[in-house]
């Protein structure tokens, strides 16, 4: 079991959590205080600076930044929710989807990332991408 490294508390995603829709965020939001401790949410961005660790015992995890626009803040992704998204979420270029619980105190916020997925960016109008 991990302890969150924020405030010492062990953050958990219920079941019923997980499976109900999320409020879609801005990082920004976040970091502004706008959205409370401890609410789940998603927030689309892409990844920076992830480190993924192996802890013999428990698995691998994750951490890093997630950076939406101009903004950006720490992720950490615990073994169980690495195994539901795969190495693969953690190490793309492109832009994710992560349902998060936001921990911390305003001063040293961080995401708690539940899942996270790969999404397509939204086409540019006019640009024809399926031709060779």
């Amino acid at each position: 079991m991990f302890v969150s490294v924020l405030d010492g508390t062990v953050p958990t995603m219920s079941y019923d959590d997980a499976t109900t829709p999320q409020p879609l965020v801005r990082v920004r939001e976040v970091l502004d205080g706008d959205v409370p401790n401890g609410t789940h949410v998603v927030v689309h961005g892409t990844l920076e600076e992830v480190t993924v660790k192996t802890n013999e015992q428990t698995g691998q995890w994750a951490m890093g930044r997630l950076v939406d626009g101009k903004d950006s803040i720490d992720f950490w992704m615990f073994p169980r929710a690495f195994a539901r998204s795969g190495r693969s979420c953690v190490e793309t270029a492109g832009p994710i989807a992560a349902t998060a619980s936001v921990s911390g105190p305003p001063q040293r916020t961080a995401l708690i990332v539940n899942s996270m997925e790969r999404i397509e960016p939204h086409p540019e109008p006019g640009i024809d991408r399926t031709a060779v």
